[in-house]
């Protein structure tokens, strides 16, 4: 799973990445909260992480966007019954 961390224009990067393959990643927007957007991804993460970061910083709101993007182990989720920390 990878999480952006986006204070701003979350809707908008929601709709930047849904459902669209990039470079061999094909990104499904899976939920929000607070300022992080959940995506699964297809493909390699770190590859992933590369992908968005670029398509972030390309975009109009690139230059004035602050966000961090991160992958996240599902099995560790809040609520999830998985034995483990975070």
């Amino acid at each position: 799973m990878i999480v952006v961390h986006l204070p701003l224009k979350r809707e908008y990067v929601i709709q930047l990445l849904n459902g669209k393959t990039i470079q061999g990643n094909r990104f499904t927007f899976v939920k929000e909260e607070r300022i992080k957007l959940y995506f699964e991804v297809t493909g390699d993460p770190e590859k992933a992480v590369k992908t968005i970061k670029e398509e972030i910083k390309n975009s109009p709101y690139g230059n004035i966007l602050f966000f961090n993007v991160t992958i996240e182990d599902e099995q560790h989720f809040p609520g999830n019954n998985s034995e483990g920390t975070i």
